[in-house]
């Protein structure tokens, strides 16, 4: 940056300076006119690395909450489309697909509320909803009846669209009334995590603090760049180089986790984010069981695949369970050792049951329960 090299420059000029006696003497004492007691220095260095460290602590912390927000948004999109795809079915296909287009629109517009993306002639946003239009997550009689509202109520306009659509499907398909207010608390999540990254976004570090910080750093560079320089080592210059780097380093990677919807490097990347939630979202409400309903019908019931594993599995707990109350009889002092229910055990030809390495004969050692 246009900062780093400046202050470096100065720390050339007074290092070859004094090193071409233009100083008066080749030794500078620091209690001489000219000279700068190093002492001076660490009180002012030890006052800004404490506020520096505190900023980029603060900046870090900011940076990862936004990060838990905005995936956390995501997230519930997931689960607002599992409920959706679980409760409405395929004969409300058309009521999942409506409630879920919206509910991305949603998410989108919020993308770029967070982004800043508008228009530069009006600066109204409403090149937004051309975008969204020209992707078809809206129709273009639903962008006009958008484009007169201000762009930060949009994205609660589109999920007030998808929680009515999804209401319509759960009462065409009959579902449990309790599910309406489930689903209407998964939509207010995600409008909660949208609020959260504004309200966050809205609130920087204090402009004062930030600033105080920025003089703070200009004086002990300064500082810096004349002490170091009156040096007769020629590995000053790199002292400084490297010193000067990481405190300046440190204040701009502070700056930019402080708002990370931009195009920096450690800033997030919402766009991908974006694109592989739309993905999983058209998979989770378009992908059906092979055979769709039917299949899924045989495959729970014709062919008893869920009921004979849940026999199985009620005769393997119901032995482990003696099993145990059998071995908590006898006395301390004696091994006591669990059995292996028999579709557990090795020579259950129906697949390997145990864990590689275990006995062939006698009991398991996972069996063993201790002395």
């Amino acid at each position: 940056s246009f900062e780093f090299w400046f202050f470096f420059a100065i720390h050339l000029a007074v290092f070859f300076s004094f090193r071409a006696g233009l100083f008066g003497s080749h030794q500078v004492d620091k209690a001489a006119n000219l000279g700068l007691d190093w002492d001076f220095v660490q009180v002012a260095s030890a006052i800004t690395t404490f506020f520096e460290v505190f900023y980029a602590s603060q900046c870090f912390a900011r940076y990862m909450e936004l990060y838990k927000a905005t995936t956390g948004m995501f997230e519930d999109a997931y689960a607002f489309a599992y409920l959706l795809r679980a409760h409405i079915g395929e004969e409300g296909q058309a009521a999942v697909r409506l409630s879920t287009r919206f509910m991305i629109a949603a998410m989108v517009l919020q993308v770029f509320e967070m982004k800043k993306i508008e228009t530069e002639s009006t600066g109204s946003g409403s090149g937004d909803l051309d975008v969204m239009v020209k992707f078809g997550l809206l129709k273009r009689r639903e962008a006009e009846s958008m484009r007169s509202q201000k762009q930060r109520h949009r994205a609660m306009t589109a999920l007030g669209w998808s929680a009515g659509f999804a209401l319509k499907g759960l009462n065409e398909a009959e579902a449990h009334h309790n599910l309406h207010s489930v689903m209407t608390i998964k939509l207010f999540k995600i409008k909660s995590g949208q609020q959260d990254i504004i309200s966050t976004l809205a609130l920087p570090v204090p402009y004062q603090y930030v600033h105080l910080l920025s003089i703070m750093v200009c004086i002990n560079l300064t500082l810096w760049a004349y002490s170091i320089g009156l040096s007769n080592s020629i590995f000053a210059p790199v002292v400084f180089f490297f010193a000067s780097l990481i405190f300046l380093g440190m204040l701009e990677l502070s700056h930019a986790l402080s708002d990370p919807f931009g195009e920096d490097e450690v800033d997030f990347n919402v766009d991908a984010w974006m694109a592989k939630c739309v993905e999983q979202l058209i998979d989770i409400i378009e992908d059906f069981y092979p055979g769709h309903a039917d299949g899924m019908r045989n495959a729970c019931g014709a062919e008893g695949l869920l009921s004979q594993w849940a026999d199985t599995a009620k005769t393997i707990f119901e032995e482990v369970a003696v099993n145990i109350e059998e071995s908590h009889r006898h006395p301390q002092g004696t091994s006591r050792y669990l059995r292996v229910p028999e579709q557990l055990r090795d020579e259950d030809t129906s697949g390997p049951r145990t864990p590689p390495g275990t006995p062939a004969s006698g009991h398991s050692r996972y069996a063993l329960l201790g002395e």
